[in-house]
């Protein structure tokens, strides 16, 4: 018996639930892997690039995202965050088929934080994003979610765009706005560590 041989050994039977189940597993996370792979590798604004996240970024990672501040803002990110919790950003989730995220810096290679998109199946790719504090008020964010949608939009695979906020994150919530998300009503309690905080939905439709 080879490798081969031993792999189908383990494969559900064709017709089964547990078959079917697989076939449609796989389908997914090759939908998800076109629509990621489709995105440049590096995107350039004016001030700003975003690119892929990278181990030496751990401590800009750790050092920004552990922030209280931070934490009240964002539903799903840790608090503490830790350095393993940046490793494992880098190492494990960046790596997921159905993660697409970018580092943010600026031109001089500074980080600054993080975009990007999350594919589920059953529901539209998510914009995601958070930036450190220090680089609050100066529209980077307004900027890169810009830069990212028209890359998305570009590439024909994207023709909505949904997102989330914290009903009390408002400086989010401008940022959608400001890119053309419509608010679509309240969506459910936050999962993760913002498990409670009520959400507002946002949808993007690609423009015609």
């Amino acid at each position: 018996m080879d490798g081969n041989d031993n792999f189908r050994a383990h494969e559900p039977a064709p017709g089964t639930q547990a078959h079917a189940e697989m076939l449609k597993s796989a389908t997914q996370r090759l939908s998800f892997r076109r629509s990621r792979d489709a995105l440049p590798t590096r995107i350039d604004t004016a001030r700003l690039v975003l690119r892929a996240p990278m181990r030496a970024d751990v401590p800009a990672i750790q050092k920004l995202a552990d922030n209280p501040n931070i934490a009240e803002k964002l539903a799903r990110l840790p608090s503490p965050y830790t350095r393993a919790d940046a490793i494992a950003f880098i190492e494990i989730f960046a790596q997921r088929a159905e993660q697409r995220p970018y580092a943010l810096t600026s031109r001089q290679g500074e980080f600054l934080g993080v975009a990007g998109f999350t594919y589920a199946m059953g529901y539209h790719p998510e914009l995601g994003y958070w930036l450190g504090e220090p680089y609050w008020g100066q529209g980077l964010m307004s900027e890169a979610v810009k830069a990212l949608l028209e890359a998305a939009f570009e590439t024909g695979l994207y023709p909505v765009i949904e997102a989330r906020a914290l009903q009390t994150n408002l400086a989010s919530i401008k940022v959608l706005e400001k890119a053309g998300f419509a608010n679509i009503g309240e969506d459910a309690e936050a999962p993760g560590p913002g498990r409670g905080r009520p959400l507002f939905k946002f949808r993007l439709e690609r423009p015609r």
